[in-house]
């Protein structure tokens, strides 16, 4: 067997350290998502699926920057989502759906942004606000289910933005 002539075995030790320092840097960051998921208990599998939509959240490099963007996450898919039902209620004009459409995502999208604003000053308050951006999908859950309405994409929209209002609620309450 031929041996290494030390350049070599330099190379081939700073070859691994590097490859080494790159997995630490990487589960660092999964680290925080795999923290957050770990707490939204029978959601992992969700909370993990969902974060992983926006890139910049896997590249957060600390629990205030993993907060914020989850924070702008939840709020892109609250204006979406109103978006989304604003539409079926111009033509549903059902009671419950235009409520969904209006006033209950009108406090979701209220409720992320007031706890994007909040988060450098008082943590404390972002993450009460996360946690109440929540109330408006279940709001609209228990008004559909008033009026015997079935519509999977409604449901899943709310299960979704309740993910997010959960995942931002457990982000924020770490920075205390």
């Amino acid at each position: 067997m031929k041996s290494l002539s030390s350049s070599s075995l330099c190379s081939l030790l700073f070859f691994t350290l590097c490859i080494t320092l790159i997995a630490q840097t990487a589960n660092a960051k999964h680290a925080l998502m795999g923290q957050v998921c770990g707490q939204a208990l029978q959601e992992k599998v969700a909370c993990m699926s969902i974060l992983r939509s926006d890139p910049r959240i896997l590249h957060a490099k600390n629990y205030r920057q993993f907060a914020e963007l989850v924070l702008q996450l939840g709020l892109k898919k609250a204006i979406a989502g109103q978006n989304f039902l604003k539409g079926i209620a111009a033509v549903n004009k059902s009671p419950a759906i235009v409520q969904c459409a209006n006033f209950d995502y009108d406090g979701v999208v209220g409720s992320f942004k007031s706890a994007i604003g909040e988060l450098e000053s008082d943590a404390q308050t972002a993450s009460y606000d996360a946690k109440v951006a929540g109330d408006g999908p279940d709001t609209c859950e228990r008004g559909l289910a008033a009026e015997h309405i079935v519509n999977p994409a409604i449901s899943g929209l709310n299960r979704e933005i309740l993910l997010l209002s959960n995942i931002a609620f457990i982000a924020t309450d770490k920075l205390d």
